[in-house]
């Protein structure tokens, strides 16, 4: 289990620490080829895996403008880290006050509450004023401080890196198939389900509306074919992204037909990976017209899924 903390760490928070920092979004496969090696390297020299990360992103703070959206929730970030066996989570809230720490003094506040025997980054990674500590600065605090340093390669697929940025550009326009090679898995949402319009009852597809966290990044507006893990088990759906423009709505709404799942949902977390986008939104000229199209969607979802709810998780 993760342990989860937030604020700068007070004085003998942690004894010995393998650590990392970042915003780390996405947990993509650039994390985890820096992450799994921390945590292996942590655990067999009996030190703690950390993680210090930040809350929001930022940018959200630096450059409010162009605030990104969430690949990951904090909720999600927290659980994607606790499958990779990461010991302690440290979220900073990033102010304007964190901002203008210089290196040496973010630095100093994280020393006096962790005692720092090994730090990984990426090697392009800047932290505080200016974005003035890289890894040159670290290693010479390093020798001050008795810890190691260790910078990374960027990890790369095709001719770029593998990047926050860039994956949120392929959810955007709804090809999670590219964004899942990055990921190194499928782009995820975890949300509890939440009363709706019943809308999808009436038409004969009963649907779970997800509660979508603020500043979480959804793909394109679209149906798109996922897995639903419930508990233990895992089921294949069909997923809507929009508006309902056959009924005129313009309220943007995440709902899931559950395939073969016949059972209260409200307020039940579900863990939903988006497999494939199945077609684009579109208005139809009648609910007859819908329904034939939904029941395509049904079939296209279960051809690309494959998935027996009676075997369990696949």
């Amino acid at each position: 289990m993760t342990a989860v903390s937030f604020g700068f760490p007070p004085a003998g928070f942690l004894g010995a620490s393998h650590v990392t920092m970042g915003t780390f979004d996405g947990v993509h496969r650039g994390h985890q080829a820096l992450l799994k090696p921390l945590i292996a390297g942590a655990r067999k020299a009996g030190a703690a895996s950390v993680l210090i990360t930040y809350e929001p992103h930022p940018r959200c703070v630096l450059d409010p403008d162009h605030c990104p959206a969430n690949l990951t929730t904090l909720d999600e970030k927290t659980w994607l880290l606790e499958q990779l066996g990461l010991d302690h989570l440290i979220v900073i809230p990033f102010t304007p006050q964190v901002a203008a720490l210089s290196p040496a003094a973010f630095m100093q506040r994280l020393l006096r509450g962790i005692e720092i025997r090994h730090i990984v980054i990426g090697e392009n990674h800047r932290f505080g004023h200016g974005q003035r500590g890289d890894p040159a600065f670290l290693r010479r605090l390093g020798t001050r401080h008795d810890f190691t340093v260790e910078a990374t390669p960027i990890l790369a697929r095709g001719r770029e890196p593998i990047s926050s940025s860039r994956i949120r550009r392929l959810v955007l326009l709804g090809q999670v198939r590219a964004a899942a090679q990055l990921l190194g898995r499928d782009y995820v949402i975890r949300s509890t389900v939440e009363h709706g319009l019943k809308r999808g009852r009436d038409l004969g597809f009963p649907t779970a509306n997800l509660r979508i966290s603020p500043n979480k990044l959804l793909p394109a507006t679209g149906i798109y074919a996922v897995r639903v893990d419930i508990e233990d088990r895992t089921f294949a759906g069909a997923l809507s992204v929009g508006f309902r423009p056959t009924f005129g709505s313009n309220a943007l709404t995440v709902e899931v037909f559950i395939l073969d799942f016949d059972g209260d949902l409200y307020d039940t977390l579900l863990i939903v990976w988006f497999v494939q986008r199945l077609r684009a939104e579109k208005r139809y000229a009648s609910v007859p017209a819908l329904q034939q199209q939904m029941t395509r969607d049904v079939e296209n979802a279960r051809r690309i899924l494959g998935i027996d709810p009676a075997a369990g998780r696949p």
